[in-house]
């Protein structure tokens, strides 16, 4: 009895030696099998977006911009590393969904953008002959929720890109019209006149004193309703190609928009025309950099209409796209800080843009196009308050983009060229003539 009892005992202990020394190959969660796992779900865990909870999705998007320009005044020349300007510059949005029933869904979305070497901004020292760089760091440019039906159309709440909002140059499809369209927001309204006469410059007007919206109180030459806002859009589900639009925000602005996008016997084809009314009183419009003047407009009611189309023959790639807009500002008063007033000028502008877009190369569309734009009687603050009288801005040029389909990226090279006359400013009776090279790149994400 007690020899088999040692004899049991010893082969317990010799069994669970050996299962001791063997490998567990399918039980051993600690061991070596699945240290790679680990590092994997670790790593995983450091490059998801992580969210609230499990019900709203979250989708990152975004690109990258950035130019680098050789400019000549007629006086000067320098070249510079700068950004696209604000709608149009580098950004990250945050987009997020959740189904609520079949066919209802709420959302939000939360754009941020990198206004680093923001050519278009008139704060501070700007980018113009005697500054080559500026610096207006983030700036969450939207920030909505809204709810959608795929019957009755979407509803959004709070800062976002409205009703009209660029209704006419965003009809342009060629693949260039972030990187150039009728807009300062991928020009210099900062960069000083230079007189042809004397050669000097002038102490307070810009290029931008020549396209100048009051609609928003911003030197955007084209597109004088550019500009996200905080209210309240409203858009229809899309029919045969057709959708309206329709917003109003804080009892200052209301705007309505149509658009059509489709393709009708071998061509593409977008159309969109808008109206939008402004009568906000409260922003003040700021004076030469340092000068301390500001200005505001009293009884101020601008209305701004405008209307644009692309049309691209498929087989051939040849393309043209063209936009018109005008501003009544219903002779509203400027009123100047230091005193003074002048009646706001109404104004207009066209724009079009001529090419071929086409898949030469393996890497992705090839991009080449001629552009114009002119601006007539867009005189700004400054302009007035020196004794313009009228105005006409030429602004011409064309350039070359590459698709790169396998980074999602774009490399363009570009030139522009300002005209302009300015009347009733003795010291700019004759304007240097300015031009602007620009090689840039776009990658989105």
């Amino acid at each position: 009895m007690t020899i088999n009892h040692a004899s049991t005992t010893l082969g317990l202990i010799f069994v669970a030696t050996v299962a001791a020394a063997t490998p567990a190959v399918s039980a051993d969660l600690g061991g070596d099998c699945c240290a790679d796992l680990e590092e994997r779900v670790a790593e995983l865990e450091a490059t998801t977006a992580r969210k609230g909870n499990r019900k709203v999705s979250l989708t990152i998007s975004g690109y990258v911009a950035q130019e680098i320009t050789v400019w000549d005044d007629g006086g000067e020349s320098n070249a510079y590393v700068h950004g696209l300007g604000p709608t149009q510059s580098t950004h990250v949005k945050l987009n997020g969904q959740a189904t609520i029933v079949p066919g209802w869904t709420a959302g939000y979305m939360l754009r941020i953008q990198d206004l680093t070497g923001n050519a278009f901004s008139g704060n501070g020292d700007p980018i113009n002959q005697f500054n080559a760089t500026k610096n207006d760091n983030l700036n969450t440019q939207m920030s909505f929720w809204y709810l959608q039906s795929k019957e009755f159309g979407k509803v959004s709440v709070g800062r976002q890109a409205h009703a009209a909002k660029s209704a006419a140059m965003f009809t342009d499809l060629s693949g260039t019209q972030i990187l150039d369209n009728y807009t300062f927001l991928d020009g210099f309204p900062q960069f000083r006149l230079r007189s042809g006469t004397t050669g000097a410059l002038h102490p307070a007007l810009t290029w931008g004193n020549m396209g100048f919206c009051y609609s928003q109180q911003a030197p955007l030459g084209g597109d004088c309703n550019g500009i996200v806002m905080n209210g309240v859009r409203y858009d229809t589900p899309t029919f045969a190609g057709f959708s309206a639009s329709a917003s109003w925000g804080e009892d200052d602005f209301w705007e309505i928009a149509g658009r059509y996008a489709g393709e009708v016997a071998g061509f593409k084809v977008a159309l969109s025309v808008g109206y939008s009314e402004n009568s906000d009183e409260n922003a003040a419009i700021a004076g030469p950099p340092g000068s301390g003047i500001t200005f505001s407009i009293d009884h101020k009611n601008s209305s701004y209409f405008q209307v644009g189309g692309y049309i691209q023959h498929l087989a051939s790639g040849l393309f043209l796209h063209g936009a018109y807009g005008s501003e009544d500002n219903d002779d509203a008063t400027l009123v100047r800080s230091t005193g003074g007033t002048r009646v706001l000028p109404d104004s207009e502008h066209y724009y079009v843009k001529a090419g071929i877009r086409q898949k030469w190369l393996p890497f992705g569309a090839t991009v080449v196009y001629g552009d114009y734009a002119r601006y007539i009687d867009q005189m700004g603050p400054g302009a007035l308050f020196a004794g313009a009288t009228g105005s006409e801005f030429d602004r011409f040029g064309g350039g070359i983009a590459q698709e790169i389909d396998a980074a999602s990226m774009t490399l363009y090279l570009k030139y522009q060229h300002y005209e302009g006359e300015l009347d009733g400013v003795a010291a700019l009776t004759d304007i240097e003539d300015a031009d602007f090279v620009s090689f840039g790149g776009l990658i989105a994400f």
